[in-house]
């Protein structure tokens, strides 16, 4: 069985989950993570790109990952990602189109990114004369900077992709019977939403508002630092019944923000699919874990939402017991190590 690294650099923490797998079987090999040095992500100095590839080797030290092949994220704040309807074309006027439609929607000359396309339905699939594509384009020198801290750290890119794409792989297979699904990824700095049908992609999105506009807000509302507000934003959540509900009050304006983005983008996926509506929405990314934040997005979108088990349909021993409440944050890196 081929074993494949899946690593996830995010802004607060490295999660790296090692999967080997057949046609039938998955099993994890090994996982864990580790603090991203402090900026240096939002950082383009080769100084900090050596700071996270010393981070991430240490880190494939301490966990005993064998393999040295990978497939890496990008964070989907930062890359073009649409869902597009195209007419029914050849191989080579497709290629054509998907420059054209690319040129309409990225606001980069087309030389300074990386484009890609992926055909999502067919036009039998769609039941129109047109068919699906995901176009995405990646600016170059933010795939250079994630292929450079690979390089490196010793590590050889198998796969490049978003992070959006991948917790959804990681989240569609927890959900066989359901039709559509509403991956909602709440992570440090921003909050990646993606909308699948039959287990594919139908609509992705990403806004800047995440685990530390809740700290912020908190910080800024009850006069604490803000480290203070991060460890009672760990501890109280969203329970409404706890301090007085005075937590939630000041991180309020911050989840209006991201549930009004939800329902817009469920609105707008069914004004395109008068068929289908969403069923579940699946949280996924460190900020999901906050607690009662599964039961206050249910109550505000009125959709029966649950926090995803990645870790669902893979073997693993004893020694990965600790990781099974930390499902959501590794659901990026578990999805990558499955591409």
């Amino acid at each position: 069985m081929n074993a494949i690294l899946g690593v996830d650099i995010g802004s607060h923490s490295i999660k790296v989950v090692e999967i080997s797998k057949d046609i039938k079987t998955a099993s994890l090999l090994s996982a864990g993570s580790i603090p991203t040095p402090p900026g240096a992500l939002s950082s383009n100095s080769s100084v900090d790109y050596e700071a996270v590839a010393v981070a991430l080797k240490k880190l494939l030290k301490d966990i005993g990952a064998k393999s040295r092949d990978a497939n890496v994220a990008l964070p989907e704040s930062q890359v073009f990602t649409r869902v597009i309807a195209v007419p029914q074309l050849s191989a080579r006027e497709l290629s054509s189109a998907m420059r054209w439609e690319a040129e309409q929607y990225i606001p980069l000359p087309l030389d300074q990114v990386n484009l890609d396309f992926t055909i999502l339905r067919d036009s039998k699939q769609t039941g129109k004369s047109t068919m699906e594509a995901l176009l995405v384009a990646a600016p170059k020198v933010l795939v250079e900077k994630y292929l450079t801290i690979l390089e490196l750290a010793e590590i050889t890119p198998v796969g490049v992709e978003t992070e959006i794409i991948a917790a959804s792989r990681a989240v569609i297979r927890t959900t066989p019977s359901l039709r559509t699904v509403m991956v909602a990824s709440l992570g440090a700095q921003t909050t990646d939403f993606a909308i699948l049908e039959d287990g594919v992609l139908s609509f992705t999105r990403s806004i800047s508002s995440g685990g530390e506009a809740l700290s912020r807000a908190l910080a800024q509302r009850l006069e604490f630092d803000i480290s203070q507000a991060e460890e009672y934003k760990k501890i109280y959540g969203l329970e409404t019944n706890k301090l007085e509900g005075k937590i939630v009050e000041a991180v309020k304006p911050i989840m209006d923000t991201i549930i009004g983005e939800m329902k817009r983008a469920i609105a707008f996926y069914e004004k395109e699919h008068p068929n289908q509506h969403v069923e579940v929405i699946i949280l996924s990314g460190g900020t999901s874990k906050v607690p009662g934040m599964v039961v206050y997005i249910a109550s505000e979108m009125n959709i029966e939402t649950q926090l995803v088990n990645p870790w669902i349909g893979i073997k693993r021993d004893n020694r990965f017991t600790a990781l099974d409440s930390q499902g959501p944050v590794f659901s990026v890196a578990v999805g990558l190590s499955l591409r």
